[in-house]
């Protein structure tokens, strides 16, 4: 299935960005291939403390993937971010939630 919107890449970044998504890739990348799968995201996001980090994982590549191969290259970092900051992170423990 094909998407129909257009993808915009983020242009401009400062260099510390570019370095800090970087690293940021590199340490998300387990595997060390290169690109960041569905698993990995779904780790990352579960590490940042992400609500429904495998939902959150699949949206994610909907989201930054704009050659559709189901990673996250170097080159498609800057759209992960943007939509990663967008994110609700758990604010509390179930275990103190009040009934």
């Amino acid at each position: 299935m094909s998407r129909t919107r257009s993808k915009r890449q983020m242009s401009g970044a400062a260099n510390g960005d570019q370095e800090q998504m970087k690293l940021i890739f590199e340490r998300c990348d387990a595997d060390k291939d290169g690109y960041l799968n569905k698993q990995e995201l779904k780790k990352a996001l579960g590490d940042l403390g992400v609500e429904f980090p495998n939902l959150r994982a699949i949206s994610a590549l909907w989201h930054a993937d704009a050659n559709e191969d189901g990673n996250i290259s170097k080159n498609e970092l800057a759209e992960l971010v943007k939509y990663t900051s967008t994110l609700s992170t758990v604010r509390y423990s179930h275990r103190h939630h009040r009934h």
